[in-house]
């Protein structure tokens, strides 16, 4: 039978700090690992805006080239009206330039997005950022683009994201990535095994009557 009128025993490391499992950055870094998804996310998105972009501008290249060429030849047509010869050339292949480098840094973006998103290709996504501000010759999200090559470059260039790449690049599950991030572990990351429960023992149960 226990003595009601003992101290209660505890177990002295319950108090003690335990070591995280990982060396800076890696235990210091939780904020700025968990915005590499967000990052990813918003270059997917900016990479469909271009893709539709760039895939509208290749249509009006082809479109221009048509309609000229449609125009002057078209009978009763004014002659001292047409475009000067070769220019629906000229204007077709600068609208499918400009079209195609914004189609392809859009796909690009789309690309590394989903890499970077699994916490790979961190080189790839900054690669992309650069590569995004082509859309500033078609006029089209120039703003954006330049935010998120702000935003990207802060947040990857960060050594906790660097760290954190390079556990994605070992084959890391993403999970496992977050939970090594966290300043506190979960069960199972270094906490003694009973962390989180009393250290005290239970009172004693009253005699029955």
């Amino acid at each position: 039978m226990s003595n009601p009128y003992q101290s209660p025993s505890f177990d002295p490391k319950q108090f003690q700090d335990y070591s995280t499992p990982f060396p800076p950055p890696q235990n210091t870094g939780f904020g700025w690992v968990q915005q590499i998804r967000v990052v990813a996310i918003l270059n997917c998105v900016q990479g469909g805006l271009e893709c539709l972009m760039g895939t509208f501008l290749v249509g009006m290249a082809a479109f221009l080239v048509v309609m000229i060429q449609t125009e002057r030849n078209r009978p009763g047509f004014p002659n001292n009206n047409n475009a000067p010869e070769g220019m629906e050339w000229v204007m077709g292949g600068v609208y499918g330039a400009i079209g195609a480098a914004v189609l392809l840094a859009g796909i690009l973006r789309i690309y590394a997005g989903f890499q970077n998103f699994r916490y790979r290709k961190r080189v790839l996504g900054i690669v992309s950022f650069v590569c995004g501000l082509v859309s500033m010759i078609g006029c089209y999200c120039a703003p954006t683009g330049i935010a998120m090559i702000i935003y990207g470059l802060i947040v990857f260039l960060n050594p906790a994201v660097q760290a954190a790449f390079e556990m994605g690049e070992k084959g890391t599950p993403p999970d496992v990535i977050l939970n090594s991030f966290l300043p506190y572990p979960p069960q199972g990351y270094g906490q003694p095994q009973n962390y989180g429960q009393s250290p005290f023992s239970p009172p004693p149960t009253p005699p029955q009557v």
